[in-house]
């Protein structure tokens, strides 16, 4: 399925804000363990930091797959619209067609009427 191209640069215009967020992150995650020195407690903090980073990289690129699952989404509902809109539309124009012809008709038979009437 194509992308339409404001959903691409949706997507490409959200996905370096996310990576800039994981990145804050993991900033945020070394600086707090710089402040708190070494731990003797094992537990989140005290994993390996490469590993951690690993896992925020990884972490950031299945928001970046969600992102682009919901862009596709997306574009999968403004084309649904897209087609009910035309369907919509080609529906008015037959019903305004009918009515035009029905107003018509009805002062075509209004003029007979009145012909008949003052003879």
């Amino acid at each position: 399925m194509a992308l339409d191209p404001t959903t691409v640069t949706t997507v490409l215009s959200l996905l370096p804000s996310i990576l800039e967020q994981a990145n804050k992150t993991i900033e945020k995650i070394k600086k707090g363990r710089r402040k708190d020195g070494g731990t003797d407690t094992p537990g989140p903090d005290a994993r390996d930091p490469a590993a951690r980073i690993a896992e925020l990289e990884n972490a950031a690129m299945q928001q970046a797959e969600a992102v682009k699952l919901l862009a596709e989404q997306h574009a999968i509902t403004i084309e649904a619209l897209r087609r009910e809109a035309a369907r919509l539309d080609r529906r008015l124009r037959l019903m305004t067609a009918v009515a035009m012809a029905g107003f018509a008709l009805g002062l075509a038979g209004l003029v007979v009427a009145l012909n008949l009437l003052l003879r």
